[in-house]
């Protein structure tokens, strides 16, 4: 992003500029509708913000005015990463991919404990500001405060998802909205408490009161609720039946000795919890079945498909198809380097174009206009007058 305090004119030229304008968040058919892009273009900014999106030929440079030239490109506002974890940015490459999903929990799970300075975060931040990230969704933790200044200083916002975990003491108490190691440090910085929002982590990590409770919460505050849905079939069984390596993992330790199984798929499971609905926002949505999908859709939540993630984890993949063409709102995140090898969400809309031939205009709008309404944002997804001058160069395999 250019910076805010410089009140000097710069001028940003591209072979194409798609500035979004007039763009509104988009499901169903109207995904797929042809985007148009304006060619031989600049970016006018002042001051970090846009000014305009003109053909150059319109442009006067007055003298001594910086003028960058992008070449043969091709840019699109900046993305929005709509589910991250930047606070286990020190575990990359360190956690087990490819043998499912409690597999790669338990390598996850051993290297919690360890302290690391926040030299990883901070280039994790850098890196993603470098591909052009506007705002991203984090789940957050006891190192909130670190990743809140770590995403502010490269001039990225950030919406936090403060993560209720665990069914029992000490994960859980009667303190809400905000979870225990939480909470300490938003009452002494009221100023972060604006950007984050109380989250559950999953149907099986948290207990169900705690879920309804966040989920209210969020519901008369007008903020986002997240929560991990349907991510992988150790999840689908521990729910339907009690009994998987999930369930083995969790048991006595997350989940309480007596915790009652429901007996319930996870969008079954999340129906009768009453937690779907406008305003909330499902992360990953891989094991869902044709009656999900529709019901999914039907309750007006959005979705965060993550896909890299879920060939890295081996826990298969969502039906991105059915899903884009359902009517739901669907965005993009890259969850976290404990599970994917970069945070650069554009990344996640090459592999679904290039592995499941997604329309690239249907990955644009999901990487941009939809991650900002499903983040409940303003001022994101367009290059329109007075916006943040974030911008991205749209990868080649996208080209519309």
């Amino acid at each position: 992003m250019l910076q805010e305090h410089d009140d000097r004119l710069r001028i940003i030229r591209a072979r194409t500029i798609l500035d979004m304008l007039g763009e509104r968040p988009a499901t169903g058919r109207d995904l797929f509708r042809p985007l148009k892009g304006l060619d031989n273009a600049a970016l006018l900014v002042r001051g970090g913000r846009v000014l305009d999106v003109l053909p150059w030929k319109s442009v006067r440079v007055p003298a001594g005015t910086p003028v960058t030239d992008m070449g043969d490109v091709t840019l699109m506002p900046g993305s929005v990463n709509a589910h991250c974890h930047l606070q286990l940015s020190h575990t990359a490459g360190r956690t087990l991919f490819g043998a499912g999903f409690t597999a790669w929990l338990r390598s996850l799970i051993a290297l919690l404990r360890e302290e690391h300075d926040g030299t990883a975060l901070i280039g994790a931040c850098r890196d993603m500001a470098a591909a052009g990230t506007a705002h991203v969704g984090d789940y957050a933790g006891d190192g909130l405060l670190a990743v809140d200044a770590a995403v502010r200083a490269e001039g990225m916002g950030v919406t936090h998802f403060c993560e209720w975990f665990g069914g029992q003491a000490p994960f859980i108490d009667d303190g809400r909205p905000w979870p225990p190691r939480c909470r300490a440090l938003l009452e002494r910085r009221p100023e972060v408490a604006v950007r984050c929002a109380p989250a559950g982590h999953a149907l099986y990590s948290t207990d169900a009161r705690v879920l309804q409770d966040a989920r209210q919460w969020c519901r008369l505050k007008g903020r986002p609720f997240a929560l991990h849905l349907a991510e992988s079939e150790d999840e689908t069984r521990l729910l339907l039946d009690g009994e998987g390596p999930l369930w083995d993992c969790y048991r006595g330790m997350v989940l309480p000795e007596d915790w009652a199984v429901p007996h319930l798929r996870p969008v079954a499971y999340a129906r009768r919890l009453d937690l779907l609905g406008p305003g909330t926002l499902a992360v990953h949505g891989v094991q869902l079945e044709p009656a999900e999908v529709t019901a999914l859709a039907a309750s007006g939540s959005a979705l965060c498909l993550c896909p890299r993630s879920n060939e890295y984890l081996a826990v298969g993949t969502a039906p991105v198809a059915a899903l884009l063409e359902s009517g739901l709102l669907c965005c993009l995140g890259t969850d976290g380097l404990s599970s994917n090898t970069d945070l650069d969400v554009r990344q996640e809309a090459v592999f679904l174009r290039e592995r499941l031939d997604v329309a690239p205009q249907a990955l644009i709008r999901c990487l941009t206009v939809n991650g900002a309404a499903a983040l409940g944002l303003a001022g994101y997804g367009r290059l329109e007058p007075g916006s943040k001058a974030v911008f991205s160069v749209l990868p080649e395999s996208l080209s519309i």
